[in-house]
């Protein structure tokens, strides 16, 4: 009998391998790999200014600098300003917390979404991050096809292929080994560029301050004040709370204060948020342009205005936001399918998968559909980062540990973290079709409370199963240190940190590591012997 858990031993266990340092084979595969299927040891984590550096890839996203610009024209400036303010507050302090979490867990979304959905609504969460980062990287890498085509002439569909292919090879390397160095070589062409485009524009057209005075449009439709309108579009893009699990958890824990607060919190989204819209909304005011403002029209303008200095800046953005978009989308396709259809290929592959789904997607020419499945997947978005924040302040107030993940301990399906997700989904999803005016500013925040409610309600009643850790022989209990001792798994014969092992009932309780509990022996077997202990 186990004396912490009460729960009885299997004997004998046949015997843990335990190093204290990393194994090779597991190191050179996480060059390219970022730990994507595994808990992120202590020992591959980076430091504050790296960190920093991988994430101003989210700063760059022309989106910023547009839907700044787009708000304003709805809403006029001042409801737009406040919303955008607004936005930046609320974006700053739920990734704060996500920050912590992740960095503390060491988890991906998917392995974090174990715990609150079960094992299969997490594939699904993984799923809809992975479709969503595809879209992000359709949408962005458009814009830059978009200026080769305004400086140099040519087939549309040509600089479509030339902005995927050479995007693909700069997202292999993962985040330690490239993408940090990436971005921080582009940034600052991005900071000097949006400065010159500001400066520029006054020079050539002259300054004045009407865009500061921008009138609400007459017969908008929109359903409530101007302000929440503003918010509820920034809501409708709340993925990129997944995109700071999946980068958060790379940040070492004694920066987690400062990555909340700075890296991925209130500071960068006062300029992601704040500082690009009004770039945004003063560039629509002052460059001449025939038609609706998108991001063709704004990246169109800036092009006419800066030439190839435009050009460059263009690219300098659009680099460092799709690096971040096809590392993740390539991430999330490997976590889907080998969780589901057990396929297990390198990441290379799945960034080729995603760049080709790039690609198909902007020959359709689909941006429309594109944007309403976008809607869509913003309620299921907001649901879950709502569940999120409902179980970390459950956790909070009862001090209660870890949220354990690894496949064998968690249940197929967890009924009240899965119920309050598709609940609070269907509502918004059916206020989209019921009432799209309505819902374009009411819906994201009522799906957002409704999945608080209903979660609480549940936490509060039945708990969260995962907690239960039925099973006996945890690994976790035969080691010293968790984080510190590697395990060397049975199937692969790689060694991990012993946080993530479990033992394998299906192969006489050898130690199994997280990517290789996955299969449908051990999965069978852990959730047959889960049973008597429920």
């Amino acid at each position: 009998m186990n004396p912490r858990t009460g729960l009885p031993t299997q004997a004998p266990l046949p015997p843990l391998n335990v190093s204290t340092t990393d194994d090779p084979r597991v190191v050179r595969e996480a060059a390219t790999e970022d730990y994507s299927l595994h808990v992120v040891p202590r020992s591959w984590r980076l430091g504050r200014l790296r960190l920093a550096m991988a994430w101003s890839s989210l700063l760059t996203a022309m989106f910023w600098i547009v839907v700044g610009a787009t708000i304003a024209l709805a809403v006029g400036t001042v409801d737009a300003i406040i919303g955008m303010a607004l936005s930046a507050a609320v974006y700053g302090v739920i990734n704060y917390a996500l920050t912590r979490v992740a960095t503390t867990s060491g988890l991906t979304v998917a392995l974090l979404s174990r715990g609150l959905l079960g094992y299969f609504g997490a594939a699904v969460a993984t799923l809809v991050f992975a479709a969503g980062a595809i879209y992000f990287a359709t949408f962005e890498a458009s814009v830059l096809s978009v200026a080769f085509q305004a400086q140099f002439g040519g087939s549309i569909a040509l600089w479509y292929g030339v902005t995927i292919l050479y995007a693909l090879p700069l997202v292999i390397g993962g985040v330690r080994r490239w993408l940090d160095r990436l971005n921080a070589a582009l940034l600052p062409l991005f900071v000097v560029g949006v400065i010159a485009a500001v400066i520029w524009s006054v020079v050539k057209y002259g300054y004045s301050d009407k865009w500061l005075h921008i009138p609400a449009a007459s017969g908008s439709g929109i359903a409530g004040p101007g302000w929440l309108f503003a918010f509820s579009v920034f809501m409708g893009v709340w993925l990129i709370m997944f995109y700071t699990v999946d980068f958060a958890r790379l940040g070492k824990t004694e920066h987690a204060r400062f990555n909340g607060a700075v890296t991925f919190g209130p500071v960068f989204y006062t300029f992601a948020i704040l500082a690009n819209g009004l770039v945004g909304i003063f560039l629509t005011s002052t460059l001449p342009s025939s038609g609706t403002v998108s991001e063709a029209s704004l990246v169109v303008g800036i092009v006419n205005l800066m030439g190839i200095s435009g050009l460059i800046f263009i690219f300098a953005t659009q680099t460092k936001i799709n690096s971040a978009n096809l590392y993740l989308a390539s991430a999330n396709l490997e976590s889907f399918f080998s969780r589901v259809f057990g396929v297990r290929l390198p990441r290379w592959f799945w960034v080729g998968v995603a760049g080709l789904a790039c690609y198909l997607f902007m020959l359709t020419n689909i941006f429309t559909f594109l944007l309403k499945a976008l809607n869509y997947q913003a309620t299921v978005v907001v649901a879950w980062v709502a569940i999120v924040l409902v179980e970390l302040a459950f956790r909070r107030a009862r001090r209660e540990g870890l949220l354990d993940f690894r496949p064998g301990r968690v249940p197929a399906a967890n009924v009240p973290g899965l119920t309050a997700w598709i609940v609070a989904s269907a509502l918004g999803i059916t206020l989209l079709v019921a009432t799209p005016a309505f819902a374009g500013t009411w819906g994201a925040p009522l799906t957002f409370v409704a999945a608080v409610a209903l979660y609480a309600v549940l936490r509060g009643r039945f708990g969260n199963p995962t907690d239960r850790r039925p099973r006996p022989n945890d690994p976790r209990d035969e080691v010293s240190d968790v984080w510190g001792d590697r395990v060397r798994c049975h199937r692969c014969e790689k060694s991990y940190v012993a946080v993530e092992m479990d033992r394998d009932p299906s192969a006489s309780y050898a130690p199994v590591c997280a990517s290789c509990a996955t299969s449908p022996a051990f999965l069978s077997a852990a959730w047959r012997e889960m049973r008597p202990h429920q």
